[in-house]
């Protein structure tokens, strides 16, 4: 595994990891004083990494979805380079940016906050310090049909990680009460009927963001970030690498879905759709039933419950 760290690495962060090292340990394995050692530190803290300060040294705050405790966690092969950010614009930037320089499939951008946080459609979220907020490239040789399909594992993955929620149609995932907790996008990069890469991005909240309609993984169950990040690769793994057999990833998306069986009004590009949800198609399109019998498939959109969560 190779590790991007930051736009300045500081090689002090390899060195850290969830339990205590002394200065005196960090100094000789960099090279450097434990002076020098101390400086960085504090330089790297007022910059927003969580890095803990104490009597047997130094340690990054535990959970901290950082390079070590990430790979003591998960060392499959959705994980190759790490780019470690105290802040940033989008992880998705982040992402494109490590594709555009030729990196390999499981490149990771992880971030503590981000200034410019975006979902679908263009909306912003919000991320403060103290959420989940990652951006993985992916070089699949799918058809552009199979598309939807990785989007849709990466939202099985997510609640699999969560363990609490279910999924909205088609990758958001809603806390029990029907608030959200997280979403995905995926942006893709073509060159006619080619994908050059996917940068598949995640926003998980831990603590309630302050929103009406938003909460908080917190809220409902305990939870390390790293420890999340961790089990969605381990999720997402099998169900993209049988890609694109659609099989697998309907079947987990089936089990873990919110949506099917309500009665819904679909916000699509071409108008609003309603119908009472009853299936996922193989490309991913989501299955209506309208109110005068007929099936139709909506292959984009946003769903709002007819007569709300319940």
């Amino acid at each position: 595994m190779r590790y991007w760290l930051t736009m300045r690495p500081d090689a002090l962060l390899l060195e850290l990891d969830e339990a205590f090292t002394s200065g005196e340990a960090l100094a000789r394995r960099l090279g450097v004083s434990r002076v020098a050692v101390h400086k960085r530190v504090q330089r790297l803290q007022r910059a927003g990494y969580p890095i803990e300060s104490g009597p047997r040294g130094y340690r990054l705050r535990p959970g901290t979805p950082a390079p070590r405790p990430l790979l003591r966690r998960y060392a499959g092969p959705l994980l190759d380079e790490v780019v470690y950010l105290a802040e940033t614009t989008s992880t998705q930037d982040a992402g494109r940016a490590l594709a555009e320089a030729g990196a390999g499939e499981g490149a990771l951008a992880v971030a503590e906050r981000q200034t410019a946080g975006r979902g679908r459609r263009g909306r912003t979220w919000l991320s403060p310090t103290g959420g989940l907020y990652f951006s993985l490239v992916l070089r699949p040789e799918l058809p552009l049909v199979a598309l939807p399909l990785v989007s849709l594992a990466a939202g099985v993955a997510l609640a699999e990680a969560a363990g609490v929620g279910g999924l909205k149609w088609p990758n958001d995932l809603l806390a029990p009460d029907g608030r959200k907790l997280a979403g995905v996008l995926v942006e893709a990069d073509l060159r006619g009927e080619e994908v050059r890469y996917l940068v598949l991005g995640v926003g998980l909240n831990l603590e309630p963001p302050g929103l009406e309609d938003a909460a908080g993984l917190a809220e409902f169950a305990p939870a390390e970030r790293a420890d999340v990040l961790a089990r969605f690769l381990a999720a997402l793994e099998p169900l993209y690498l049988a890609l694109p057999d659609p099989e697998p990833v309907r079947a987990a998306w089936r089990a873990r879905t919110v949506t099917l069986g309500r009665t819904v009004r679909v916000h699509t590009p071409a108008g609003p759709k309603e119908g009472t949800a009853v299936d996922l198609e193989t490309d991913g399109s989501l299955v209506l039933k309208t109110p005068r019998g007929k099936r139709t498939r909506v292959s984009a959109g946003d769903v709002e419950w007819i007569g709300g969560f319940v």
